[in-house]
């Protein structure tokens, strides 16, 4: 790249020899100037200084700490959310397929036959009413005893243990805070893994129209009044909010920050 230098030519002669001349010393020498010139002037080289590159990379710090989280976020939230969707339509297609194949209706559906003399939240119990039920309908990479709970891993990064016999189903959006672990005591409802219930046959109090003849659906804990804000008395009402929300995060929802 040819360096500019800013320089004054006054003379005779050949003017374009003189003018050549003059310019190769410049480049030469970095120095230009003519007998007749009071200063001379050295070329100047365009750069960043130690100090400028140094504010620039603080400044560039100091966004990214204050914006990051937010970013991180924002990604956060859209994970779950498709996958919260994702869910909730594969469990319900896995039912339907079952009903169809069956030739029953899913308010006759008896999980806890598949459990005779086992408990209702063991093992073996909740794996009896998995093979039975979604096995063969939904797309899973492995199933694990956990915390002494079934714990199935879907193909999305996703999973969810279920527990009395079946009914209740802990959905978690993210697998990988359970990888390894023996215990999921320290779990977030609302923010790690999020509520749902089988229970096509209904529901106590004002759940009923919510299970009834209906497949997977939103836990929705008994003591709810029946309206929308009384669901942010508990984060486990966290997927019903969400699904109220075409399972987006409303601007005030309670249970991220817990």
């Amino acid at each position: 790249m040819y360096e500019r230098y800013l320089y004054e030519f006054r003379g005779g002669g050949d003017y374009l020899a003189a003018e050549r001349n003059f310019l190769l010393r410049c480049k030469k020498e970095k120095i230009c100037y003519t007998s007749d010139m009071k200063h001379h002037y050295r070329s100047i080289k365009n750069g960043f200084t130690l100090a400028e590159v140094l504010i620039t990379l603080g400044v560039i710090g100091v966004v990214a700490a204050l914006t990051l989280p937010s970013l991180i976020e924002k990604h956060d939230k859209q994970v779950i959310s498709t996958r919260l969707k994702k869910f909730y339509s594969t469990m319900n297609q896995a039912i339907l397929l079952y009903e169809q194949k069956n030739n029953i209706s899913k308010e006759y559906f008896d999980f806890s036959s598949f459990c005779d003399g086992l408990s209702k939240d063991s093992y073996e119990c909740n794996l009896n009413v998995f093979n039975e039920y979604f096995a063969p309908y939904v797309k899973y990479t492995k199933i694990e005893k956990q915390d002494s709970k079934l714990v199935v891993y879907l193909a999305d990064g996703s999973a969810y243990y279920t527990t009395y016999y079946g009914h209740d189903i802990y959905f978690l959006p993210k697998a990988s805070k359970i990888v390894g672990k023996s215990s999921f005591s320290g779990l977030k409802l609302g923010k790690d893994m999020f509520f749902f219930a089988i229970y096509p046959g209904g529901a106590s109090a004002n759940r009923d129209e919510y299970f009834r003849n209906l497949g997977m659906e939103p836990y929705i804990i008994q003591e709810w009044d029946g309206t929308y804000q009384g669901l942010y008395s508990s984060c486990s009402n966290a997927a019903k909010i969400l699904q109220l929300n075409n399972w987006e995060f409303p601007n005030d929802y309670p249970c991220l920050k817990q």
